[in-house]
């Protein structure tokens, strides 16, 4: 049976709407998102067969599942934002992998989790310019019966883009309120190719940072604009492991 749960305490932060600037940011990502990534899916259930994942920041499914078990679930991943799920595994012994895809017309896989024996899979979403269904399958490859806790999110690197405003200096924060679409293209397409369909299972969040980091400071540097870049990469990578 699928259980639906609420956590509590988690942050708010993606309620943050942007203000100022949101309709060239919009344009900005309807570029970005024709990077989406193609890769040829396994077969899967027929789409009226998921579950849907009704979307709210603190909760998760869970269900146990025997050995070659699948669960189905669908998630609306709205335009220009990066769908994020997380699956964590609740046993010692069995080994949970997770697909997604997309279904228009056909299936194409856009993400998927295999790492071995019982590590939290993490995976990304590429963007699309309109709101889009994630068909989500869970497979228990291992050997025993085993109960999975399933978050679904999503990341937008426009409410993003105001968090790091928010905390990038005053001074600065009046200057990136007109960072030119040069600027904002490269970084999200930066952050577009460390995210998009690769699963990030493993790879800690201060790793992915400083990796970002260091590249941002050397193509921007250390003033105003390098700031900003580097605080709004740090607000994305945040929102992708909020559940890991």
């Amino acid at each position: 049976m699928k259980t639906l749960i609420l956590l509590s305490g988690l942050s708010q932060i993606d309620d943050i709407r942007v203000a100022r600037g949101n309709s060239k940011m919009k344009k900005l990502l309807a570029g970005i998102s024709a990077l989406s990534l193609s890769i040829t899916s396994p077969g899967i259930a027929n789409a009226q067969e998921f579950t849907n994942f009704e979307h709210q920041d603190n909760k998760y499914y869970y269900e146990t599942l025997k050995s070659q078990g699948l669960a189905y679930y669908r998630y609306k991943v709205p335009a220009y934002t990066f769908g994020i799920f997380t699956l964590k595994n609740h046993s010692r012994s069995s080994n949970f992998d997770i697909y997604v895809h997309d279904y228009s017309g056909d299936w194409k896989l856009l993400a998927k989790g295999k790492n071995q024996g019982t590590e939290t899979e993490l995976v990304v979403t590429p963007m699309f310019s309109e709101d889009k269904y994630a068909y989500i399958t869970i497979v228990n490859d291992g050997s025993q019966p085993s109960e999975y806790h399933l978050y679904a999110n999503y990341v937008s690197p426009a409410n993003r883009f105001a968090i790091a405003l928010a905390e990038t200096s005053l001074i600065c924060s009046l200057e990136q309120e007109n960072i030119p679409n040069e600027t904002s293209s490269r970084v999200v397409t930066g952050l577009s190719s460390i995210l998009q369909g690769n699963d990030l299972a493993g790879v800690t969040q201060d790793l992915l940072i400083n990796e970002f980091t260091n590249a941002m400071r050397n193509q921007f540097g250390y003033g105003c604009t390098g700031d900003f870049v580097v605080n709004w990469g740090v607000s994305m990578f945040r929102g992708v492991y909020r559940n890991y």
